[in-house]
């Protein structure tokens, strides 16, 4: 038997670089039905799998099983497999249904999802703070976030052609859920920012009231937000830019622009670095290899 010395290094570069690998991609949704990864340092964006099977896709949320679910215009729930892209309707939540032009569009229509410990969490088009089952689908009402209500409906043109937006992005952190928010009219000749509606904000939420309270003024157009080994990182669909964002303040710093093909991202939850365990096992296959290696060469020795 022969223990190719080539493979052993192979196989030690990939237990040194797969943790580190893990640490700088979060999974992404988008506007365009897509899902896929993208690296929070370089902005570069991979798809996994075909576009969702619904219109939209509004927020992202990991459930305790290792499935992730997110938000379709019409306001049921899918999960999404994160190692093929594949959804599965879930089912309807029974908030309002938004995904056509004869869609009721109500006030408890679904803005966006994210989670917390394990929870995942919805808010409407009030910014009403919801808990969602991610067997059933099913939305729990907790309450009013009292943070101001998306005011029109979204995606809807005004009589001088302007169109009329909101960015919304609710996640964990550190224990503490929160959640950031805007909305404005926007050009769609000129490409350009018309007016600012309800000023971009940075809100820590009380998940057992749903009562929000103010963190400080944040960037416009902030479509999702992932934690990834401490750093908050937000997702900036007017700049295409990744910035880390500051949880005491609401400030952001720059770090990248992100790859256009990822479009507006409207969701993102950070890929779980590979268990201890994992990494062990593996760690205890390579010595077994070496192991194997330096036999050979003893019992070559002794011949």
């Amino acid at each position: 038997m022969r223990v190719n010395s080539t493979l052993i290094i192979s196989l030690a570069f990939v237990l040194a670089t797969t943790a580190s690998k893990a640490d700088t991609l979060v999974y992404i949704v988008n506007g365009s039905q897509q899902f896929g990864t993208m690296n929070v340092a370089t902005g570069a964006f991979q798809q996994i799998g075909l576009a969702q099977p619904e219109p939209g896709s509004f927020g992202l949320a990991a459930t305790p099983n290792g499935s992730l679910v997110t938000f379709a215009y019409s306001s049921n729930l899918y999960s999404i497999n994160p190692a093929t892209g594949a959804p599965t309707l879930v089912g309807p939540t029974g908030l309002d249904d938004c995904a056509t032009v004869s869609s009721p569009c109500g006030p408890t229509s679904a803005a966006t999802l994210g989670s917390l410990a394990g929870k995942v969490y919805a808010t409407d088009f009030q910014n009403s703070l919801y808990t969602v089952n991610p067997l059933t689908g099913v939305a729990t009402l907790i309450g009013p976030t009292g943070i101001p209500v998306i005011p029109y409906v979204p995606g809807s043109l005004n009589p001088d052609g302007t169109i009329n937006f909101y960015d919304e992005a609710i996640f964990g952190a550190e224990g503490k859920l929160y959640e950031t928010f805007d909305a404005f009219v926007f050009d769609l000749t000129s490409f350009s920012i018309v007016s600012t509606v309800v000023d971009p904000a940075l809100y820590e939420i009380d998940p057992l009231t749903g009562v929000a309270t103010l963190v400080g003024a944040t960037d416009l157009g902030i479509g999702a937000v992932a934690g990834v080994n401490g750093t908050y990182y937000a997702f900036n669909d007017l700049t295409g830019q990744i910035s880390s964002l500051d949880l005491t303040k609401g400030s952001t710093s720059f770090i990248s622009n992100f790859d256009p093909a990822a479009g507006v991202i409207q969701g993102a939850v950070p890929v779980p670095t590979p268990e201890p365990s994992s990494l062990a096992l593996f760690g205890t296959g390579l010595l077994g290899l070496g192991a194997l290696a330096r036999g050979k060469l003893l019992r070559m020795r002794d011949q």
